[in-house]
């Protein structure tokens, strides 16, 4: 039985984690600096983190996107089972585990996250949300845990693209065979791919013989979880050079209902279902609001807008609703930074993740 302990820990406090504001003044010089300025603070950027439980039991899986930021396949994949009923076992997803790089479309805004997993500094902008993870594996201590990325190229045609394929950290580590339960998915997943070049193979990197080329994997994710929680953990990867979104999306969750048969979780409604409705709603708009305090009055904006302040204002963003990938970006702003004093116009974009929908104005007077 789940004790009380883990039930508040995964219900309460892994739904947000917050980045500290990196920009503040102090001081009466500081004070000077601020003057005729306008001040703009941003909420906190969300790593939210999902928990379904079915009332038959099974098995416990956590899948994880976006921690590299320029890999939409994957953090989209994850992000629309957020919708999911889960009729037998545990599901824990995280869609958005590096959403500051989503929003700039970067590999990595703070540098590469997967390789932060073995070493994090606490004052690296990444910390909370790679804390978060960890503590994650190890409080939940999942059967498996399965990371989803958009590689480049094609692994059957070049051994050295990462793109399509399964990448797992040893053939058989411990007890688990890796190769075992890899196979079985791409055996599965290439009865639905048609071209010999879009194949998926097993990749395995050797992480853990002296000999390996790929060192750098000692400081990933499923390293990490093999290797400090005794947990399996795959890479499930995607090529970037597929046609569009459509097909990344489609082959992760191809992967994805494999490892959810073999693994004993069962969802609602099947996976074929949810793909067919993720084509409908990549082509709707999204409907988005945006709730802005200026100076203790509230107004709500849904397109672009030009909006005049006071110098020595407060401009607080006090929502941003749409879908869950849905914030504002400053233009010429540190991502990291929640706070920061203007005194020149400034553009703040509004995205659906990487994606511009329109643009706010304000403009000093």
């Amino acid at each position: 039985m789940e004790n009380f302990g883990r039930r508040e820990f995964i219900k309460f406090a892994l739904k947000n984690i917050a980045l500290p504001s990196l920009f503040s003044f102090s001081g009466n010089l500081m004070a000077a600096r601020r003057e005729g300025r306008v001040h703009y603070v941003f909420p906190e950027k969300p790593m939210e983190i999902i928990y379904k439980s079915g009332k038959e039991r099974g098995g416990k899986i956590v899948v994880i996107g976006g921690i590299h930021g320029n890999e939409p396949g994957a953090y989209k994949a994850v992000d629309i089972l957020s919708e999911v009923s889960v009729l037998k076992g545990e599901l824990f997803l995280v869609p958005r585990s590096n959403f500051v790089s989503i929003l700039a479309f970067k590999r990595g805004y703070n540098g590469d996250m997967n390789r932060k997993f073995s070493y994090i500094s606490q004052k690296d902008p990444d910390f909370p949300y790679v804390k978060k993870i960890k503590e994650l594996i190890k409080e939940v201590k999942p059967d498996v845990v399965l990371s989803l990325h958009d590689g480049y190229g094609f692994h059957i045609t070049n051994k050295r693209a990462w793109g399509q394929c399964i990448v797992i950290d040893e053939k058989v580590y411990k007890s688990f065979n890796l190769y075992d339960v890899a196979y079985k998915v791409t055996s599965y997943v290439n009865n639905f791919v048609e071209r010999d070049d879009w194949k998926f193979p097993v990749f395995s990197t050797r992480t853990f013989q002296r000999d390996t080329e790929h060192k750098e994997q000692r400081r990933s994710l499923t390293y990490y979880c093999l290797s400090k929680c005794n947990v399996p953990a795959f890479c499930l990867e995607v090529s970037k050079q597929l046609p569009s979104l459509k097909e990344k999306v489609k082959f992760h969750l191809l992967m994805l209902e494999k490892f959810f048969e073999l693994f004993a979780v069962r969802i609602s409604p099947s996976f074929k279902t949810v793909y067919n409705e993720f084509l409908q709603e990549i082509e709707r708009k999204p409907d988005v609001q945006v709730l802005i305090d200026i100076n203790g009055r509230n107004i709500l904006v849904s397109n672009r807008k030009k909006i005049s302040v006071p110098k020595n204002s407060e401009v607080k963003f006090l929502s941003f609703k749409g879908r869950r990938g849905t914030f504002g970006v400053a233009e010429g702003i540190n991502l990291n930074w929640r706070s920061f004093y203007m005194g020149a116009p400034m553009r703040v974009k509004v995205k659906d993740d990487y994606q511009s929908l329109f643009s706010i104005d304000f403009l000093p007077v």
